[in-house]
């Protein structure tokens, strides 16, 4: 081996550094690029859930409203298309509104109180009709009238078990005949179950142990009936 094939073998101190030097910054911008393909695909992650979270609720209830629309118009629809001899979209609904302004109308003089009381008696005489009207009856009562006395208060009650609590509704303040057998101050309330407020249970709870709540009969059902996600912290 001659002296310049020594002289080619032996690296080159300024030579190595720069050689280092060029990967470094190679191996910077690679990992540049995946710092930004990183980030933008983050970015395009959010985007992209945003996106969903404004799109899927104003579809959901575009459609929702739009078979709700379909649903009540061909309630009375079929009788349109029988007398105008055709289908006019959105007569059938208009049509049942005013069927039921005319009912609420009729229920609130006095032969129409009377055959209300009439209707509910024969109601209540059948066992399975009686329990299905009654209960309905008494939340949408609860939901619809703002001045309705069926659901009085919401309150807070420790149900199952001390420590936890329970969203009630009180239904009347009094135990009735129940407080003289115990001796003690006693509150009736409903406790509704999640997210069917048609069922719960019917307590009897000392007066001492019903914490009541600044929230509207209205708010409360709307909070059982979500499973608490339409809360709002500033009610309780």
């Amino acid at each position: 081996m001659n002296e310049n094939e020594q002289e080619n073998r032996i690296p080159v101190p300024g030579a190595v550094d720069s050689d280092r030097e060029a990967a470094h910054q190679d191996d910077d911008r690679q990992s540049g690029h995946d710092h930004e393909h990183q980030s933008a695909g983050r970015v395009l992650r959010k985007y992209f859930l945003t996106g969903l979270l404004v799109i899927l609720p104003i579809t959901i209830s575009v459609f929702i409203l739009w078979q709700f629309f379909f649903a009540l118009d061909s309630i009375l629809g079929r009788f349109v298309i029988r007398y105008y001899g055709r289908e006019i979209p959105g007569l059938g609904l208009i049509v049942l509104i005013g069927i039921i302004v005319v009912v609420g109308a009729v229920a609130s003089n006095f032969i129409g109180r009377r055959v209300l009381k009439l209707w509910e008696r024969f109601i209540n005489r059948i066992p399975l009709v009686r329990w299905i009207y009654g209960t309905t009856k008494t939340v949408f009562a609860a939901v619809l009238h703002e001045d309705s006395t069926s659901f009085r208060r919401v309150v807070l009650i420790e149900f199952p078990h001390k420590g936890i609590y329970s969203l009630a509704f009180v239904t009347c303040e009094s135990g009735g005949s129940i407080e003289n057998v115990l001796g003690k101050k006693l509150v009736s309330v409903f406790l509704p179950t999640t997210p069917n407020p048609t069922s719960g249970y019917f307590l009897l709870i000392p007066e001492e142990d019903v914490r009541p709540l600044d929230m509207s009969v209205q708010d409360g059902l709307r909070l059982v009936v979500s499973a608490g996600v339409l809360s709002d912290e500033g009610d309780a």
